[in-house]
C-alpha cells in the first residue's frame, strides 16, 4: 500500500509525521519549504495533486474547509484527474458534514472511496500518538482505513456513516468554544473581584466548574501569555457556524452555539481571521478592564 498526504500544516504535518514512522509517505503541500521539511524526514514529495493521486492508493487530506478538499480533489490538476479506481481517501479536514456526503457520492461514481476521519487533541495529542479519530464510513470501508489510522493514534471511534466524523467534529467544536469564551468570561469575574487569575484557575480546576480547557490549556497558554497554540479565530469561528448551520438544518435549537458564534465573530472582526483564537481572552480582558493575559505575551 502506497500512502500519500495532501496538507501538511499544523495538524496535518503533525498527523503525516505520524504515519511516516509505519509507512512510506508520498507528500504534497502548496509551501514547498513546508514540503522540503518532510523530505528530510524520509517522505517523497510531489510537486502535484495529481501525481500523487496516480501513484498512491490511500491519500490524506487535511485541509482549512470542504471548499479547499472539494478544489483538492476535483479542480484543476486535482486529485479525480488521475486517482486510480479502488483508492481511498481519507479526509481528516474538519470539515462540513453534507459537503462532505455530496463529495463522497460524486467519487463513488469514479470507484473512489471517502471517508471522514477529523482528529481532536490537537499539535500535543498528534505528536504523543493520543490524538482521537471519529471515523464516518460504512463498517466496511472502516475496517479497511483502521489499520492505517491506528498508525496515528489508538483512539479510533467509528461515528457512524460517511459525514458522522465530520458531524462529531462540529459538535466537539462546539462544546470547545463555548467552553473556552465561558471560562475567559468566569476567570475575568474572578480577576476583576481581586482573585489571581493563576489562583483562580486552580480553584476551579478542582472545583464543579472545571473543563478541559481549564484544565489544558488556561494556565500554560493564556496566564503565562504564550498565545501560538496553531489555530485560529478564523477556523475556531468556522466550525462553530458550521455546528449552528448543522443545528439549523437539523431543527435543533441552538442557543448557546448562537450565542458563542457572535462572540467569536466580535473578537475575529477585532482581530482578524489569522489571529490565534485565544487573542479572544485580550477582548475579554479589554472589556472587563482586567489582565488575565499578561502585558508582556506578545
Amino acid at each position: 500500500m502506497t500512502t500519500g498526504y495532501i496538507g501538511l500544516g499544523a495538524m496535518g504535518g503533525a498527523l503525516a509525521t505520524r504515519l511516516l514512522r509505519q509507512h512510506r509517505l508520498l507528500v504534497h503541500d502548496k509551501n514547498d519549504s513546508v514540503a522540503a521539511g518532510f523530505e528530510e524526514l524520509g517522505a517523497t514529495v510531489v510537486p502535484g495533486a495529481d501525481e500523487l493521486a496516480s501513484r498512491c492508493d490511500t491519500i490524506f487530506l487535511c485541509l482549512p474547509t470542504s471548499d479547499h478538499v472539494r478544489s483538492v480533489v476535483f479542480g484543476q490538476d486535482g486529485l479525480l484527474g488521475a486517482v486510480r479506481r479502488g483508492t481511498t481517501i481519507i479526509d481528516q479536514t474538519t470539515g462540513d458534514p453534507h459537503a462532505t456526503q455530496e463529495m463522497a457520492e460524486e467519487l463513488s461514481h469514479h470507484g473512489v472511496t471517502l471517508v471522514d476521519a477529523p482528529v481532536s487533541g490537537g499539535k500535543a495529542g498528534a505528536a504523543a500518538g493520543t490524538i482521537a479519530i471519529m471515523v464516518g464510513a460504512n463498517a466496511e470501508d472502516f475496517a479497511r482505513v483502521r489499520p492505517v489510522l491506528a498508525a496515528i493514534s489508538p483512539n479510533i471511534f467509528h461515528a457512524g456513516p460517511v459525514g458522522a466524523g465530520h458531524t462529531i467534529k462540529l459538535v466537539n467544536n462546539l462544546l470547545s468554544g463555548a467552553q473556552r469564551m465561558l471560562t475567559f468570561e468566569g476567570v475575568a469575574l474572578a480577576a476583576k473581584n481581586g482573585i489571581d487569575p493563576r489562583t483562580a484557575v486552580e480553584i476551579l480546576q478542582a472545583s464543579g466548574g472545571r473543563n478541559a480547557y481549564l484544565e489544558r490549556v488556561m494556565i500554560p497558554q493564556v496566564v503565562e501569555g504564550r498565545m501560538d497554540i496553531g489555530f485560529t479565530l478564523g477556523l475556531a469561528h468556522k466550525d462553530v457556524r458550521l455546528a449552528c448551520r448543522l443545528g439549523a438544518d437539523s431543527g435543533v435549537p441552538m442557543l448557546y452555539g448562537d450565542l458563542t458564534r457572535s462572540l467569536m465573530q466580535m473578537c475575529l472582526n477585532e482581530n482578524g481571521a489569522d489571529a490565534q483564537v485565544d487573542t479572544a481572552a485580550r477582548i475579554v480582558d479589554r472589556m472587563a478592564g482586567t489582565r488575565v493575559v499578561p502585558d508582556t505575551a506578545p
